[in-house]
C-alpha cells in the first residue's frame, strides 16, 4: 500500500524499469508506437497514482483521487482490466491485454505475474477474497476463487481453478479444481560403501564369497575327474 511520496516513487520506478528497463528509449518508443506494454504500464501508473491519493488525507488528495480513479476506469474499460486500488503490492507485471478481474478485498504480494484472462475473486457478496503471497505467477485463463491463501512463489497453470489454499511454497498448481503437482522424483540413495555397510551387509557379502569359492572348487573337481577317465 502506498502511503507516501517516497513509496509512490519507488513503485513507479520499479514498475517502469520492469516494463521498459532502466533507459528511456524503450519507454519513448512504446509511447510513440502505442505499444501493448506501454498501454498496460499507463494503466498501472494511473492505478498507483490513484492509490497514493486515496490513502493520503486532505481535500486536495480526494480531488486528485477522483481524477485518477476515473482515468483508471476509462483505461481499464479499453484494456479489459478491473483492478481496484490497494490490491497489488509493488512489481505487478501483466503480459497481455485481456480481461483481468480482481475483487477489491483481494490482496496480492510483491512481484506478481499475470499472463491474462484471469479472475481473483470471492464466491459471493460478503464472502472472503483470496490472499496471494509474493512472486505468484498466474497463467492464462486461471481463476483463484474464495477464502484461499496462496504461498510465496506458487505458479498457477493455464486454465486452473484454485478453490483451496496452497500452503507449499514454490508449488505448481494445475487442473480443475486446482491441485498441487507432485514434485520431481527424489534421486535414489547412493549405495552403501563397504566400509560403511552394516553387520548384515557384511555377513551377506561373506556368504556370497563362500558360495562363489565352493562353486569354483566343484567346477575344478569335475574337470579333473573327466580328465582322469580319459
Amino acid at each position: 500500500m502506498i502511503r507516501s511520496k517516497k513509496e509512490l516513487k519507488e513503485y513507479l520506478t520499479c514498475e517502469r524499469e520492469l516494463y521498459f528497463g532502466t533507459g528511456r528509449s524503450a519507454l519513448l518508443q512504446g509511447r510513440l508506437l502505442g505499444s501493448k506494454m506501454f498501454r498496460i504500464w499507463q494503466f498501472l501508473r494511473t492505478l498507483r497514482l490513484a492509490e497514493y491519493h486515496k490513502n493520503a488525507g486532505g481535500l486536495r488528495h480526494r480531488a486528485a483521487f477522483a481524477w485518477y480513479h476515473r482515468k483508471k476506469y476509462v483505461l481499464g474499460i479499453r484494456l479489459g482490466f478491473e483492478i481496484p486500488e490497494n490490491c497489488f503490492e509493488k512489481g505487478l507485471m501483466i503480459y497481455h491485454i485481456a480481461p483481468i478481474v480482481v475483487n477489491e478485498d483481494a490482496r496480492i504480494g510483491r512481484d506478481c505475474r499475470i499472463t491474462g484472462n484471469c479472475c481473483i475473486g470471492n464466491t459471493g457478496a460478503d464472502t472472503p477474497s483470496p490472499v496471494l503471497g509474493d512472486r505468484v505467477t498466474l497463467g492464462w485463463g486461471c481463476s483463484v476463487i474464495g477464502d484461499v491463501r496462496i504461498a510465496d512463489g506458487v505458479i498457477v497453470g493455464a486454465g486452473c481453478v484454485v478453490t483451496k489454499s496452497v500452503v507449499q511454497k514454490e508449488a505448481h498448481v494445475a487442473g480443475v479444481p486446482g491441485r498441487v503437482l507432485p514434485g520431481k522424483t527424489a534421486r535414489p540413495e547412493t549405495a552403501a560403501r563397504p566400509e560403511t555397510a552394516g553387520p548384515d551387509s557384511a555377513e551377506e557379502g561373506r556368504q556370497e564369497e563362500s558360495g562363489r569359492q565352493a562353486a569354483k572348487e566343484r567346477k575344478q573337481s569335475g574337470r579333473a575327474q573327466r580328465q582322469g577317465r580319459k
